[in-house]
């Protein structure tokens, strides 16, 4: 008898043998670099074996109407667990991937001491009527995990990781097989061009140092020194290294450079570049596709604020990271993998045999630091990746707890002395300034152009009002403020300053990494030290400002940071350095992350840590030993993957996304509602995606209780009145009620 897998619309049917073994074919292949094809294929062979049922196949070629839902995942699971139960590390890892594929890995062991993966198998489903003929040896595949799990540093962390990389390889080609399937495709992967790469980028580098006339000569030879130690670098083998290059020295096409060569060097698949701030990762991937002479499908931006012509065609390529180079954000990069949800995790396998890029590494949260190490020391070390940290302030990685395993040598570039552009100035004050005294300072300072950087999105907005009281060219920039919003204040800014006209830019720090633009003046609130040296490199940038120029480090009194914990304690640090007299980096990170050294391994809310539940699970263990089911369960693996990944977190939880009345917003919410295509509604959700801010709960509660908040079309929408087109989202507002008495 035949069985299928999948029935089209147009009343094609897939071969459930067929799909299988196609299945088998693609994670297997995929499985390679990290040692673990077997593991992968027998995954394949049973990750639909469920579908070999009797009531499956009624359920298949039922009417759409007559539907309801038949669990094919666990039947197949149950099957492999049985197959496999003399070896039961391996029965328990197939058992998982092949149960989660459609949803979520699960717990082994959860941390209130319950089994619910073995719960699950115990359960009843129909059993497979097909017989599986192709069952790999149990000792075999133990080997086969076994030997990859003694190259590893960390191998309870490692054992996890797998499992991961695994369900992703199965996730990944049971999707693809059945995208492809529904459109009468075949698999054709596409091998980078990084020869071709190279050459327009050598190319284009060369047209740059031609015509960069107007900024400082001495700059520009230490950019292309550092270019050139990048290149030559590139041959260096696989490892873990680092970029530390001062603000402004070039480092984006630098590293860009030294992945091109050493993906060429090494035959690699892809480059990751990771960037923290989504305000510059669209410019970024502008410069690169510029540099590169490449379209969207060879850089690929992977973040909310791409608007594609083929969101179907998008979101297949982001959901697998297939392009030649992708750019993402870093909590993107840090979601994904600390997930536990096949769409978030199927993308994982493609970063192996990759060139993965952190720009700006300081900025990582601390709570990560571990898991982060402990993650890319596995990507280096299993799967064959190269990590490049690149930063002009790098923190101290390799000296904490769980350290990350640096190649020996890992600086890819020794900057060469670089001109004296900027000198940090004290000028603290006991009581700290008023707005008003803070307006003066700056006033008293400005010349030309004049950025000031403060912590809060408050401070911002009183400073910036202050000085419209007193300057009429002040620009305000925050994350009060929609992305469209941003990005035409940005524009105007750029433009004023390449006219040399006046200016005052009042921001938070979401200027401070990564954008190229250059103040002849900076102003920066106190902060942590390698915030200071970003906001630094806002200032004479390119050496265009004929005398070395000031950043003056100021303290805004009564600044309220209770819910800005890094910036608080990074700001305690500097003050400490400045009182000792020793402004160096060095020194800053040993005092600030030995204050928060028991936070790296991401704490959680019932008083253990994510790296715990993902190696030893002591937590769970302790439950299980007290565990009011009587019963106990035979397992080996102890990782609690879902319950870690309910616990992460970059971005705190529980926003509100807020459609605001800027620009083009109203005109494409009333599109949006009367759009009937679902295709073309949900490419208008992401057009006004532009327009929406995020809101803390208690801000959203703030506007709530002031009536400015209401729902059309399942999106929160923000009345007239609280949208400023200086400032942006004003809590205040300007709202007219009407006032209903009686």
């Amino acid at each position: 008898m035949d069985y299928y897998a999948r029935k089209t619309k147009d009343g094609r049917k897939q071969i459930l043998i067929e799909h299988l073994n196609k299945v088998v074919e693609l994670s297997s292949k995929w499985a390679e670099p990290f040692g673990l094809s077997g593991l992968a294929g027998a995954a394949g062979l049973y990750h639909d074996y469920g579908k070999a049922t009797n009531e499956f196949q009624i359920y298949l070629f039922l009417e759409e109407s007559r539907k309801g839902n038949v669990p094919h995942s666990l039947c197949g699971a149950k099957a492999a667990y049985k197959d496999y139960i003399s070896c039961l590390p391996v029965a328990e890892v197939l058992a998982n991937i092949i149960a989660s594929h459609h949803g979520s890995l699960r717990d082994y062991l959860s941390p209130d001491g319950s089994t619910p993966l073995v719960s699950e198998l115990k359960s009843s489903t129909k059993k497979p009527e097909a017989e599986n003929n192709q069952k790999i040896s149990p000792e075999i595949l133990y080997k086969e995990l076994q030997d990859v799990i003694n190259i590893l540093p960390d191998k309870r962390f490692g054992m996890t990781m797998l499992i991961k990389m695994l369900y992703s390889c199965v996730v990944d080609a049971d999707r693809l097989d059945a995208y492809l399937f529904e459109r009468c495709e075949e698999y054709v992967p596409k091998k980078p061009d990084w020869e071709g790469m190279l050459i327009e980028l050598n190319t284009y580098l060369s047209r740059l140092t031609a015509k960069n006339n107007k900024i400082d000569k001495a700059i520009i030879e230490l950019r292309n020194d550092v270019s050139r130690q990048c290149a030559k670098a590139g041959l260096r083998e696989i490892g873990i290294y680092t970029l530390e290059v001062p603000t402004g020295g070039g480092k984006t096409l630098s590293s860009l450079r030294f992945a091109l060569e050493h993906a060429r060097e090494h035959n690699l698949d892809r480059i990751i570049y990771v960037i923290p701030y989504l305000s510059i990762l669209s410019q970024t991937a502008l410069d690169m596709r510029e540099a590169l002479n490449a379209d969207s499908d060879t850089v690929l931006e992977h973040h909310s604020n791409v608007l594609p012509d083929d969101p179907e065609y998008y979101k297949l390529h982001t959901d697998r990271w297939d392009a030649p180079i992708i750019l993402t954000t870093q909590v993107q990069f840090l979601e994904s993998v600390f997930s536990a949800k096949a769409s978030a995790l199927r993308k994982l396998h493609n970063m192996a045999r990759s060139v993965i890029i952190f720009d700006e590494i300081q900025t990582l949260p601390v709570k990560c630091v571990h898991l982060f190490n402990s993650v890319i020391n596995f990507l280096n070390k299993a799967c064959g990746t190269t990590i490049l940290l690149c930063t002009a302030t790098r923190p101290l990685l390799d000296k904490v707890q769980r350290p990350v395993i640096l190649s020996e040598h890992p600086s890819i570039a020794v900057c060469g002395k670089i001109p004296k552009r900027t000198e940090i100035v004290y000028t603290l004050r006991p009581a700290g300034y008023s707005y008003k005294e803070l307006a003066d300072f700056v006033l008293e300072k400005h010349n030309t152009s004049t950025l000031i950087i403060v912590n809060t999105k408050a401070a911002a907005k009183s400073l910036f009002l202050q000085l419209k009281s007193q300057e009429k060219k002040v620009l305000h920039l925050s994350t009060n403020m929609c992305p469209a919003h941003r990005d035409m204040v940005i524009s105007d800014l750029r433009c004023m300053l390449s006219r040399d006209e006046s200016v005052i830019c009042v921001s938070t720090q979401l200027i401070e990494a990564g954008v190229d633009i250059s103040f002849e003046c900076v102003i920066r609130d106190l902060a942590g030290l390698d915030s200071i040296y970003q906001a630094a490199g806002r200032c004479n940038r390119h050496g265009e400002f004929d005398d070395v120029k000031k950043v003056y480090v100021v303290n805004i009194a009564g600044e309220n940071l209770s819910r800005l914990e890094d910036i608080k304690i990074g700001a305690d640090k500097t003050r400490r350095l400045f009182d000792e007299r020793q402004l160096d980096i060095n020194a800053y990170y040993k005092y600030y992350f030995y204050e928060r050294s028991n936070q790296m391994d991401y704490p959680t809310r019932e008083g253990g840590s994510i790296y715990d539940l993902l190696t030893k699970n002591c937590q769970g263990r302790n439950a299980y030993v007290l565990y009011a089911n009587s019963e106990k369960t035979q397992f080996y693996l102890t990782c609690a993957i879902r319950s870690a990944a309910d616990e992460f977190y970059v971005i705190a939880p529980g926003q509100t996304e807020v459609l605001t009345n800027y620009g083009d917003s109203k005109k494409l919410l009333e599109e949006y509602r009367n759009e009937t295509d679902l295709a073309k509604k949900q490419k208008l959700l992401r057009r006004l995606e532009r327009y929406m801010v995020s809101l803390y709960k208690f801000q959203a509660d703030e506007l709530g209780a002031r009536g400015a908040l209401s729902e059309d079309c399942g999106l929160t929408i923000l009345a007239d009145g609280f949208y400023d087109d200086e400032l942006g989202i004003d809590i205040a507002g300007s709202h007219t009620f009407l006032n209903v008495g009686g």
